[in-house]
């Protein structure tokens, strides 16, 4: 018997799912999504919103022929993480595997590759400028009314529409939220050395930057601040916040410039009460977003994917794909995984955020420590690479 999906959310995490879904025996996969852009072609100018992906994420997107153009992927061969003292190597942590940690690709380019993904197969079809306005059950099947006066009935609907999903709250599942109170700062920059495909991170009293490399000498910065210190960051004083930024870092990439926009957004930690019920299923960010100091957001989302993909394709012929029995395996065997990364995260956030004495050693001497004992630095490297 065939099936109708339909994914509210033409992100990365939607069109992966829709990708993966339409291979499906006796599946019909529909994405609605509200922006209109065709991601035909690459932009010039590098984006400056990146992922890192983890290598089991980048091996399960390309399963699909999803391998995004490997002149702007820069890989991670090792990170570099310092506490309260940016140029003391003493309160400096250095890791890697001989391999790639990761790749940074950007939003554009993971973008082109997935579309183009969709339009050789052919076998999804994607409405675009389409937003829902409506959601109720018709049955036992969902029906999504859109704002154009379309509807469709489904047997699965797919929330993959980001933090402030709109199908979450046409659901009425309620949402927790732990609002950190600080801010992300991101922007592209040029580096007078070569960041050697090094990702660094600096925790200091002023928070979390990340300095994550980029193809053509530059680098995505990600600097997680206090509310305060966002508002009077001089983000309109381009010259001057890539000088405050060479401070952070204690200049370890020489005289820095910004060659992007800069943007800020509201960092939360937000967790739906539920993620299924009848013909309803949430993944990623509409589901679980965690803060950006894990940088695993994205690949969490790609693990929400396989999980719910695989348990649709296991079901039995007595099973619909919106049955409650069946998607309640994909949010057991998810919600641990997103839990655990969301309190790691949390905890992190916690430790080097902190002005207590143990916070300040950990940030310096306890960063050595870590360096000295394998077991530790093992575990580190597990957390970092997903």
């Amino acid at each position: 018997m065939s099936a109708d999906i339909v994914v509210v959310g033409g992100g990365p995490v939607g069109l992966a799912f829709a990708i993966a879904a339409s291979r499906l025996q006796g599946v019909r996969v529909e994405v609605v999504e509200r922006a209109t852009e065709t991601w035909d072609q690459l932009p010039e100018q590098i984006d400056h919103r990146v992922y890192a992906l983890s290598p089991s994420s980048t091996n399960f997107l390309a399963q699909f022929g999803v391998i995004p153009e490997m002149s702007r992927v820069a890989p991670v061969r090792a990170m570099q993480v310092w506490g309260d003292s940016p140029s003391d190597d003493a309160s400096r942590l250095q890791f890697g595997r001989g391999g790639h940690l990761a790749s940074i690709v950007e939003h554009a380019v993971l973008m082109h590759a997935l579309r183009g993904r969709l339009a050789t197969d052919g076998m999804v079809n994607m409405r675009a400028g389409a937003a829902p306005a409506g959601l109720s059950m018709d049955g036992s099947r969902q029906l999504v009314t859109l704002q154009d006066g379309g509807s469709l009935a489904v047997d699965l609907i797919i929330a993959a529409d980001g933090r402030q999903s709109r199908i979450r709250e046409l659901a009425g599942i309620p949402v927790v939220v732990n609002d950190y109170k600080s801010d992300g700062i991101v922007g592209n920059l040029r580096c007078e050395k070569p960041h050697g495909d090094i990702a660094r991170q600096w925790f200091t009293a002023n928070g979390v930057l990340a300095l994550l490399p980029l193809p053509g000498g530059q680098v995505s910065m990600v600097w997680s601040v206090s509310r305060e210190l966002s508002s009077t960051a001089p983000a309109e004083e381009r010259l001057a916040l890539a000088a405050r930024i060479g401070d952070e870092c204690g200049h370890a990439l020489g005289e820095m410039s910004f060659v992007s926009r800069i943007d800020r957004f509201p960092l939360a930690r937000i967790t739906a009460s539920r993620w299924v019920e009848p013909g309803l299923a949430l993944i990623g960010d509409a589901a679980h977003a965690v803060h950006p100091l894990a940088g695993q957001g994205v690949n969490l989302g790609f693990g929400d994917v396989a999980a719910l993909c695989g348990a649709i394709g296991g079901r039995s012929r007595f099973s619909g794909v919106g049955d409650v029995s069946l998607l309640r395996q994909y949010e057991r065997g998810r919600r641990e995984a997103a839990w655990a990364v969301g309190q790691v995260t949390e905890g992190l956030r916690s430790l080097f955020s902190s002005e207590a004495r143990a916070a300040k050693w950990f940030r310096n001497g306890g960063l050595e420590w870590v360096e000295r004992v394998p077991p530790a630095k093992s575990l580190l490297i597990d957390y970092a690479t997903g």
